[in-house]
């Protein structure tokens, strides 16, 4: 509804995004799912990560999963990002809560285990040596290191060699000032972007520059003609070529272009599309990593999407299969 409804707010803002052939889809039917899947195999996309939205015991936005885990034909490789943050309706300036996440014990881990082993069980389920991926997108949370030992106790007791802990980091400052503290199980750590390539950005304003944006954010809530923040993304990428030391032994992260305006008006940003020769760039210097999480393939009111639309037809997936031909 917010992607059809979307306005420009500014002379070249290419809002509505409209999809190709006007395919508005529904998740639920089982078509679409197949088009998904041809569609990323095509393109060398090597799995999809679907968000997990679980909050001990209660499951939303869950049905287009247990499809898929439903529909043993569509030879689809995935694994879970668990979406563990509280749910606000922030899309209108406030922000009222809707679901409180919270973790609860032993107990409430075992309910959730015995969901995800149906996943973690299926062939199509992406594993690392024998462990199944599970990221967390918020891995700051008291229980985090109890809950990850029990999952990958619990995993091993169903045959497989533990499981494969991915956290996300989307904040320089939160990585930096991050300590595993479980020795007994070491996570990996996967770079969201373009929101790590914006943190580093913003560590480099000046200090009149963070009042002035802050300004901003107070008055854009009341002047609905004020612009929204535009960036650059060859900036960004310029960011993420030259923090190797920060990014160093992690799984990185790409986007193409980013506009939450559909969603939060003026109050949202826009990030300006990548150009090829950047994009290039970016993935020559990390084409000896094993993993890279793309962002994303359907976040549609957040303009970050490889699916075609009418603007840009199939071009992202287009660079993304040329990449991956030419490097094997």
């Amino acid at each position: 509804v917010n992607v059809k409804k979307a306005k420009k707010l500014y002379e070249n803002h290419v809002q509505p995004i409209t999809p190709l052939d006007n395919n508005y889809y529904c998740l639920l039917d089982k078509n679409t799912v197949e088009w998904q899947t041809s569609l990323m195999k095509k393109y060398c996309i090597d799995g999809l990560i679907y968000y997990h939205y679980y909050f001990c015991g209660d499951l939303l936005l869950e049905k287009p999963a247990e499809n898929l885990l439903k529909w043993k034909d569509i030879d689809q490789p995935f694994f879970f990002c668990w979406a563990n943050h509280s749910w606000y309706r922030s899309w209108n300036g406030t922000k009222e809560l809707l679901k409180q996440q919270t973790y609860g014990g032993q107990e409430d881990w075992e309910k959730h285990f015995q969901y995800l082993i149906k996943f973690f069980s299926d062939s199509r389920y992406i594993k690392v040596n024998n462990r199944p991926i599970f990221v967390i997108y918020n891995p700051d949370f008291i229980e985090k290191n109890d809950m990850v030992e029990f999952l990958n106790r619990r995993c091993i007791d169903y045959g497989f060699d533990g499981v494969y802990i991915v956290e996300t980091i989307s904040d320089i400052h939160k990585f930096v000032n991050h300590s595993n503290d479980n020795p007994k199980l070491k996570s990996e750590y996967f770079f969201r972007e373009p929101s790590l390539a914006l943190s580093l950005l913003n560590d480099k304003r000046s200090f009149g520059e963070k009042v002035k944006r802050k300004l901003k954010r107070h008055f854009v809530k009341v002047f609905k003609n004020i612009k929204p923040d535009i960036f650059d993304a060859d900036d960004l990428y310029t960011i993420m070529l030259k923090n190797e030391s920060v990014y160093c032994n992690c799984i990185r992260g790409a986007f193409f272009s980013w506009d939450n305006t559909p969603r939060h008006a003026n109050r949202g940003y826009v990030i300006n599309e990548v150009s090829k020769e950047k994009f290039f760039e970016y993935m020559n210097s990390i084409k000896e990593t094993d993993m890279l999480f793309i962002n994303a393939w359907n976040e549609w009111c957040e303009g970050m999407i490889l699916e075609p639309t009418i603007n840009n037809k199939y071009k992202y997936l287009e660079w993304i299969k040329e990449w991956s031909e030419t490097n094997g």
